[in-house]
């Protein structure tokens, strides 16, 4: 298509015009008086179009058939894909006639899970799903930090459940792990609209040529919830006697617990400022940690030999292992991205401490 080329004029004192190729007005049936939608891309170009066309917006659907025998994890699998590529609407149909007792539970359960998504038609051999949210309204680095978040508050359930004796508290990391599933999924949702949309981004508060580094980050937050919530379920099979060892020296538990909590601090700051020293003195501690956890180890290990007790509180290590491993993927991402945002000069110069 030839560029058209046009001068800009001025009206008034300080309003600039151009006029519009006449051609275009007539395809899109633009008349005076109408209203004109004005987008700016990310590239500092501008989108231009009548205001009801910017708003007519062609429904995505996914349809779904299942049979008596279908898998039941293939058909979670099915509703979760759609919601993250975006889908405004899913039907899940039964080809057999009638939705079997387990499949409108699964559909249910997995509703429930879904930000924004509710069931709008219910009949024996159809259930549709519509996902009633508006993407501009989430800030993805808002969502992210929210994670950061739920990812602080379950270690210090975890830290008060052991150090103060309050087993009750296990069960309430589960609760949050629910939490930080279904804010994953609704930032891979956005990411991926973003990605559809570009002018998306804008409103996401990060660009859509990073959307694959800021994914990496949102799984790298869910797996660490994944691993701090199965490391409550092995205190809460270990019962008050993994407790009541793991409080002999708590002053060793407690540092590494407060080290690690402190690792995700950093993290989710590093995200924010996207400054490269935080992001190194993030990477230095989680180097840090693991020597405290060794030590800690060693200790316990020294003091109660290979019984079951320990084995269990092995266990826990591991998993708090595994939240220290995704925070050090997810700085390495913040790492890679800050890079890329300072352009073609990253000054390092000043002195690290």
């Amino acid at each position: 298509m030839m560029t058209e080329v046009r001068r800009v004029q001025k009206f008034g004192r300080s309003t600039l015009m151009i006029s519009l190729p006449s051609s275009w007005v007539k395809s899109v049936g633009l008349s005076p008086g109408d209203t004109v939608g004005i987008e700016v891309l990310e590239d500092g170009t501008l989108r231009l179009a009548p205001l009801s066309m910017m708003k007519k917006k062609a429904e995505r659907v996914l349809k779904i058939k299942v049979g008596h025998a279908s898998s039941e994890t293939l058909l979670t699998r099915a509703i979760y894909a759609g919601y993250l590529l975006g889908m405004d609407t899913i039907v899940i149909e039964s080809t057999g006639g009638v939705l079997s007792e387990e499949q409108l539970k699964i559909i249910r359960n997995t509703v429930v899970n879904l930000i924004g998504a509710e069931i709008i038609e219910n009949t024996p051999n159809k259930i549709t799903m519509q996902v009633l949210i508006d993407a501009s309204k989430y800030s993805a680095a808002t969502i992210i930090s929210r994670m950061g978040n739920l990812v602080r508050f379950m270690i210090q359930h975890i830290e008060t459940a052991i150090l103060e004796g309050k087993g009750y508290l296990l069960k309430e990391v589960t609760e949050l792990e629910k939490e930080v599933d279904r804010l994953h999924a609704l930032t891979v949702r956005q990411l991926l609209l973003s990605q559809v949309n570009r002018s998306l981004g804008k409103y996401l508060g990060i660009k859509p040529s990073l959307a694959t580094e800021y994914r990496g980050v949102v799984r790298a937050f869910e797996e660490a919830s994944d691993a701090l919530s199965e490391a409550a379920e092995i205190l809460m099979k270990g019962g008050n006697d993994v407790l009541k060892k793991l409080r002999d020296r708590d002053d060793m538990l407690k540092e590494c617990l407060d080290t690690l909590l402190l690792i995700v601090d950093r993290t989710d700051r590093s995200l924010k400022t996207m400054d490269p020293y935080l992001v190194n003195e993030v990477i230095n501690l989680i180097k840090e940690y693991y020597g405290h956890v060794s030590k800690y180890n060693e200790m316990v290990f020294k003091r109660l030999g290979l019984d079951k007790s320990y084995l269990s509180i092995r266990e826990f290590i591991d998993r708090l292992n595994e939240v220290s491993r995704e925070m050090e993927t997810i700085a390495e991402t913040a790492f890679d991205i800050a890079i890329e945002k300072t352009g073609e000069l990253l000054d390092i110069s000043k002195t690290y401490v």
